[in-house]
């Protein structure tokens, strides 16, 4: 007996995009004359940035707000922007009020982060989730750039709110960093004559059941890279904020030996689409 074959199932929506996708490419190729040896080099530069686990912040850099823009056109409620390549699943889990995962000596000015998770009517959603992270002050994230066993999760943490949706958060003033450019993607940067820095930001995923979660950035102003992202479009007015400056002795009871920061912002999250349908 012959061995039975194995029938597999289309999928249209795959179907549809790849078709599409051959289409636009095609036309591309035409009407920009690609040659041969163009070609090889664009198949060759892809191999290499999978070869150097590149794909993720590759297509993160150049793709993602297009798709951010997309999957976000109209959304009420908190602007959303890219989730970049340095998350990390499984933070510690942290009830506010908190001090984030780091080093005994972390660099940088000490951040105090607080806000208020609230739906779109206003209401306040306690225990809402608020999964931060992170580069330290000279735009290192662990897991890349810091050894797991020198921190691990530095400066990365689920933070529930409380019962009133407040949150607030003890962290470090976040630098800025250049992207990493040893590779190939740094390679096509440095070929097209661009810088590789991002401004200082702090990432978050706010969720809360029943809603959708919302997934962005805060920019700090006057950050010398705000206006020229490597990640063009990633930068949104809404989400650049200023941290206040605090001298020690405004506020003794933080017990705080130099200068530090504090920055205060809410969320505001919309219904997911099974509670509005």
């Amino acid at each position: 007996m012959s061995a039975a074959k194995t029938v597999s199932i289309p999928n249209p929506r795959l179907n549809e995009v790849f078709d599409r996708l051959r289409t636009t490419l095609g036309k591309f190729i035409r009407e920009n004359r690609i040659s041969h040896e163009e070609y090889r080099s664009a198949v060759a530069f892809l191999t290499q940035v999978g070869q150097k686990n590149e794909v993720s912040l590759l297509f993160d850099v150049f793709l993602e707000v297009m798709v951010d823009e997309v999957d976000n056109n109209g959304r009420p409620g908190t602007i959303t922007t890219i989730e970049g390549p340095f998350y990390v699943p499984d933070a510690p889990l942290m009830k506010s009020p908190c001090v984030l995962p780091h080093r005994p000596v972390e660099p940088g000015p000490v951040l105090f982060f607080s806000g208020t998770v609230r739906s779109l009517s206003g209401d306040t959603l306690g225990g809402a989730v608020v999964d931060l992270w992170q580069s330290d002050a000279q735009g290192c994230y662990s897991h890349f750039d810091i050894l797991r066993v020198e921190a691990p999760y530095n400066l990365r943490a689920r933070v529930v709110a409380d019962d009133n949706g407040k949150f607030d958060v003890e962290t470090r003033k976040p630098g800025p960093y250049e992207i990493p450019k040893a590779g190939p993607t740094g390679a096509l940067l440095a070929a097209m004559g661009r810088h590789a820095w991002r401004p200082a930001h702090l990432h978050m995923k706010v969720e809360c059941q029943g809603y959708r979660t919302l997934t962005t950035q805060l920019f700090m102003k006057n950050d010398p890279w705000i206006d020229s992202d490597v990640v063009v479009g990633a930068v949104k007015r809404a989400l650049i904020v200023d941290p206040v400056g605090h001298d020690p002795a405004e506020m003794p009871q933080k017990n705080m030996p130099e200068p530090y920061y504090t920055l205060s912002y809410d969320f505001v999250l919309e219904p997911s689409i099974a509670e509005t349908a």
